[in-house]
């Protein structure tokens, strides 16, 4: 991967999830979690986070003089969504983001970026979080790619 920004996914993910969920109020970008929560008054809303990398170790992970490696990019998207009708039970939060979600999943999972990014596999994320009437539903993503160093 020849560097000129280590982080492109972030402004790849932006776009495609705003060309692809025209339904979304906003789609934005946060540090972590807890800036996700401090940016909930546009909703529905996705917002996308790094959440760092994985190198990959031994012969196949790194080239002879480590010149190569394979990493892979962790990439959070958190869907929020508002429903004030049934807060204690989180029931009309999730009949509004059940269609939301499954269209986010489609347009994201197997979504090939630019190359040298492979397509995004979904792993496993942290759990649905609600507060005041919010839903967090968080879904990760890895992309891998072929970093190339100083050989």
């Amino acid at each position: 991967m020849s560097v000129l920004n280590y982080l492109v996914l972030e402004d790849l993910l932006v776009a495609h999830l705003k060309n692809s969920l025209p339904e979304l109020k906003a789609v934005l970008t946060a540090t972590d979690l807890t800036g996700v929560q401090a940016q909930r008054l546009v909703e529905p809303a996705a917002h996308v986070i790094y959440l760092g990398d994985e190198v990959a170790q031994g012969s196949n992970g790194q080239g002879g003089s480590g010149a190569a490696q394979v990493t892979s990019q962790q990439w959070m998207v958190v869907l929020v969504v508002k429903f004030a009708g049934t807060v204690a039970s989180g029931k009309g939060n999730r009949d509004k983001a059940g269609p939301l979600i499954a269209k986010l999943l489609q347009t994201l999972c197997g979504w090939q970026p630019s190359a040298p990014l492979t397509s995004l596999k979904r792993i496993n994320a942290p759990k649905v979080g609600y507060e005041d009437g919010f839903a967090y539903y968080p879904f990760c993503f890895k992309t891998t790619h072929v970093l190339l160093g100083k050989s």
